[in-house]
C-alpha cells in the first residue's frame, strides 16, 4: 500500500475502495476487474497499481479491511446484557442492518465471502480469519443467554442444535439464491428483504421453542 493513497482526501479513499469492494463483490476475484475499478473510481489503471500494487494485492488490503470493520462496527457493538436468545437474535440482527447501510460495499463484500469462500482464492491467512468470525459469531447466540425460558421437555442442547440448524439451512437457502441470481448485490434493498423474513422465522422459532406466555 502506498503512502500517497492516505494523501488522497476521505472521499476520494472510499470512492476508490467502494468501487473496488464492488467490482470483487460482484465478479469474483478472477473475473473481477481492475480496468472496471480503475475507471469507475475515475483514476487510471497505473494510478490504481501505484497505490496497491497489483490485483491480488488490493484484494488482500479489502479482505483485510472488511474483517476489521466487521469486528469495529459489529461484534464490538453487541450487547451481550441482552439474555434473551431471541431478542438478542434480533437485536445483532438490527445492528448488522444498520451497519449495512452505513458501509454497504465492504459489508457485502465480507457477506459474500463468508456465503461463497470459493469464488474468492482466500489466502490460508484469511481463511483462518473466516473461521475465526464464525466462532465468533456462535459465540454471540451462547454468551451469558438465559436458557430457563425454553422448554423444559425438550433436551437444551437438540432445542439449540435444531435452531441453529435451521438458520444454517436458511443461510445455505440464501446462499443459493445469491448463486442463482445474476449481479446480486447485498445493497440496502435486497437486505431489508432478507431480514424480513428472517425476522419472521425468528419468531416462528420463538413460538416452538420458548415455554408459553414468555414474551
Amino acid at each position: 500500500m502506498s503512502e500517497a493513497f492516505y494523501k488522497l482526501s476521505l472521499e476520494k479513499q472510499n470512492m476508490i475502495l467502494n468501487e473496488a469492494y464492488k467490482e470483487f463483490t460482484e465478479n469474483g476475484y478472477e473475473k473481477a476487474s481492475t480496468n472496471i475499478i480503475a475507471k469507475n473510481s475515475e483514476i487510471g489503471k497505473g494510478t490504481l497499481f501505484y497505490y496497491f500494487g497489483n490485483k491480488r494485492k488490493l484484494f488482500d488490503f479489502l479482505v483485510d479491511t472488511a474483517f476489521q470493520l466487521t469486528y469495529e462496527v459489529y461484534f464490538n457493538n453487541i450487547d451481550f446484557e441482552q439474555t434473551d436468545f431471541f431478542k438478542r437474535l434480533i437485536e445483532v440482527s438490527q445492528l448488522k442492518q444498520n451497519v449495512y447501510k452505513n458501509y454497504q460495499y465492504p459489508m457485502g463484500f465480507i457477506s459474500k465471502i463468508l456465503m461463497a469462500s470459493g469464488e474468492f482464492d482466500l489466502s490460508e491467512e484469511h481463511m483462518k480469519k473466516r473461521a475465526i468470525v464464525e466462532e465468533t459469531w456462535s459465540q454471540v447466540l451462547k454468551k451469558n443467554i438465559d436458557f430457563s425460558k425454553f422448554r423444559e421437555d425438550l433436551p437444551q442442547e437438540v432445542t439449540f442444535n435444531f435452531i441453529r440448524w435451521t438458520l444454517e439451512g436458511y443461510r445455505q437457502e440464501l446462499e443459493m439464491r445469491v448463486k442463482q441470481t445474476d449481479g446480486f448485490l447485498m445493497n440496502e434493498e435486497n437486505i431489508k428483504t432478507y431480514y424480513d423474513e428472517y425476522f419472521s422465522y425468528i419468531n416462528t422459532l420463538k413460538k416452538i421453542y420458548y415455554k408459553e406466555n414468555l414474551d
